[in-house]
């Protein structure tokens, strides 16, 4: 698995696509669904922050020394790209 910092799309604002002549116009529906999306965590929370905090509240539940335990059981080349792609947080 790796991390890298390009998985995640910010979208932020809602622009309505042009249809060309072979296209129909969005429906209602579409409209609907692409607002809903607009909405969705995935392209509102931010990745880094989020992983961040996970890790932090793991730390803060485990303590210390349960939170370095832990990360030892996770594989070397996992935490080394998490620390990279957290570098500066």
């Amino acid at each position: 698995m790796e991390v890298t910092e390009n998985i995640c799309m910010l979208m932020s604002h809602f622009e309505e696509p042009k249809a060309t002549e072979d296209e129909e116009p969005p429906t209602e529906q579409d409209k609907r669904k692409k607002m809903l999306a607009l909405k969705d965590p995935v392209h509102t929370v931010s990745l880094q922050q989020f992983i961040y905090e996970k890790l932090k509240a793991q730390q803060e539940l485990l303590g210390e020394q349960g939170f370095h335990a832990l990360m030892e059981t996770v594989d070397t080349e996992i935490v080394a790209q998490l620390q990279e792609f957290l570098q500066g947080f």
